[in-house]
């Protein structure tokens, strides 16, 4: 009798829960970041390069980074997810040896299906009288990194980043090295190191002609042919695009800003297709440290080059030492906003309306970093969407693809002409959101992955007094309860309060809300199943709920009760944003 009765005092929720209704979408959502990071590392690294990978294969994204810089010898960390988003202080791996390490990056080298990581060092031993080198750390196959480095680069150079692609076409990952040390030292020559047969050559067989300075590399099809191209960003000289020839890469530069020289001191790169045309477009970090101008800049994609001068630029970013900058269609709006950072200085987002990038950001960080790296996964795992059997135009000879939706959180499968690829027969890049196969598939191929509408932010730093940083983004569809003003209630009072329901991305969500009430003493939990919903994005209003407390009331039920409320994920399983409050019933 007593369940019956605090069941039938319910009825109102259920039905409360039936009348809501969708308000007006919004033009624009806020940004579902808070400002203080939800997450800090250790404060003793000179953290440089970062990115999230599964290394150890559990399904949870791990955060890895490069320690040094140009300041201390310090050794590769990982930290792993310990499989519900959170990270700890401390790393769980770390490398044996110590240098000062530049930026890294992540993929299956060896093609035995597990991550490996491949590092820059900037600085040999000897600091800026020694160049540094190129080295890689190699899975083990059953998820733990060897300590060592089972690669290093024959010759020797400064080299601040580096990145992973199949430059030659052949199914796996080729390793593209930026050399130059700007500060003080003579240009250099960016470096291909080829992989064959899951062994990188210690010696390039491909050096650019002209020797630089530059600070980061990346991969993308600019042209879109099928073929992986190279963009380097300089320091002191402009930035650099080389086509890739059916395989091949011409050692002259095929573009090169007109910025260069003491106008432009490139820091980061990284692609994307702002405007919404189709084409990858080049955003690069302008860092006013030596003589740049202490923007954010993009260079549109005009159909296979980009724009020799910027097609969009930030103003002047605070003190203007800027450094990442990263795309993410973070509100799933449909077009890419850009996040970027500095050294002593906040963190930002430029949200972008219909494809237009504001000169100012629209948000930023509470507190000041010195940031080298920004990347993104979903570490917590409340935004996954599968995708399965997309279906890829094939023909012509071409064994490059590109995935439809992006970010891209892991692969799942790999069906070619009607069979199942192994990881030997392809090479990809989680980051870069690209495949490429070993062999062109003649009639199909199909894709299944894991894509996320709740990219989490990592961030880097090389200030000792800061730890490195994970912001988490907002789930999907976020729940808030407002709790009645008063914490104690009688008989023949009422409760009264709100369930707050935001959807924080643009797109409809599939979620399963539902709500338990945990009575006092041994009686157990009350549940409540409210039912499956198809929201759509921007949504958000509050749901009144009220609770009468009958009179008289029951003396055995006197005490404290609380009130829960969840909203689970698309799988009804994973549960995304919950809340509650307590309140007690008193004589």
């Amino acid at each position: 009798m007593r369940a019956h009765a605090t069941r039938s005092s319910f009825v109102v929720l259920a039905v409360l829960a039936g009348a809501v209704v969708a308000a007006a979408l919004p033009a624009q959502l806020p940004v579902p970041y808070a400002q203080t990071p939800d997450y800090e590392s250790d404060k003793t690294g000179v953290s440089t390069g970062g990115t999230f990978a599964d290394i150890n294969g559990d399904g949870w994204p791990d955060l890895v980074i490069a320690n040094g810089n140009d300041i201390l010898r310090q050794p590769v960390v990982v930290y792993l997810n310990r499989g519900d988003g959170t990270f700890p202080t401390s790393p769980d791996w770390t490398s044996s040896d110590i240098d000062y390490h530049g930026h890294l990056d992540v993929g299956d080298v060896n093609g035995d299906g597990w991550p490996d990581v491949a590092v820059s060092v900037f600085l040999g031993p000897n600091g800026f009288r020694d160049p540094g080198c190129a080295k890689l750390y190699l899975n083990d196959g059953k998820g733990t990194l060897g300590r060592a480095p089972a690669w290093t680069s024959a010759d020797r150079f400064f080299s601040f980043s580096l990145a992973l692609g199949d430059v030659d076409g052949d199914g796996d990952l080729d390793l593209v090295v930026a050399t130059g040390e700007p500060y003080q030292n003579p240009p250099d020559f960016d470096r291909i190191y080829f992989n064959h047969g899951g062994v990188l050559a210690t010696l390039p067989a491909w050096k650019s002609a002209a020797a630089t300075h530059t600070l980061d590399v990346g991969c993308a099809d600019v042209d879109g042919d099928g073929h992986l191209d190279l963009a380097f960003v300089g320091a002191r000289g402009p930035n650099l695009l080389y086509l890739n020839q059916s395989g091949a890469i011409p050692t002259v530069a095929s573009w090169a800003s007109a910025d260069g020289g003491t106008r432009h001191n490139g820091n980061s790169l990284a692609f994307g297709d702002v405007d919404g045309d189709g084409r990858i477009d080049l955003g690069v970090s302008d860092n006013g440290q030596l003589g740049g101008r202490g923007t954010f800049r993009v260079y549109r994609n005009l159909g296979g080059t980009f724009t020799t001068t910027p097609w969009w630029e930030s103003v002047k970013f605070h003190n203007g030492y800027t450094s990442a900058l990263a795309f993410l269609d973070f509100d799933r709006d449909g077009d890419l906003d850009l996040v970027g950072g500095g050294w002593w200085t906040q963190t930002a987002w430029y949200v972008s309306a219909a494809g237009a990038l504001p000169t100012l950001p629209g948000w930023e960080t509470a507190g000041t970093s010195v940031v080298e790296a920004l990347f993104f996964a979903d570490v917590n795992r409340d935004g996954l969407r599968p995708v399965a059997g997309e279906a890829k135009a094939v023909g012509g000879g071409r064994k490059l693809f590109g995935f439809d939706r992006r970010p891209v959180e892991s692969l799942v499968a790999v069906v070619a002409d009607g069979v199942a690829l192994k990881p030997h027969e392809y090479a990809f890049h989680r980051e870069g959101g690209w495949i490429s196969l070993r062999t062109a598939p003649a009639q199909s191929l199909t894709l299944d992955y894991v894509t996320t509408e709740a990219a989490d932010l990592g961030v880097s730093n090389w200030d000792q007094d800061r730890g490195n940083y994970v912001f988490r983004r907002d789930p999907p569809v976020r729940l808030t309860i407002t709790p009645p003003p008063k914490s104690q209630f009688r008989g023949g009072e009422v409760v009264r309060w709100s369930d707050d329901f935001q959807v924080t991305v643009m797109t409809p969500q599939r979620a399963l809300y539902r709500s338990f009430l945990d009575l006092p003493a041994s009686y157990g939990t009350l549940p409540l199943l409210f039912g499956a919903a198809v929201v759509p994005g921007g949504w958000g209003t509050p749901l009144p709920l009220v609770l009468p407390v009958p009179s008289p009331f029951p003396p055995v039920l006197l005490g404290k009760f609380t009130y829960r409320a969840e909203v689970l994920g698309p799988d009804y399983v994973t549960v995304i944003s919950r809340d509650s409050f307590s309140f007690e019933v008193v004589p």
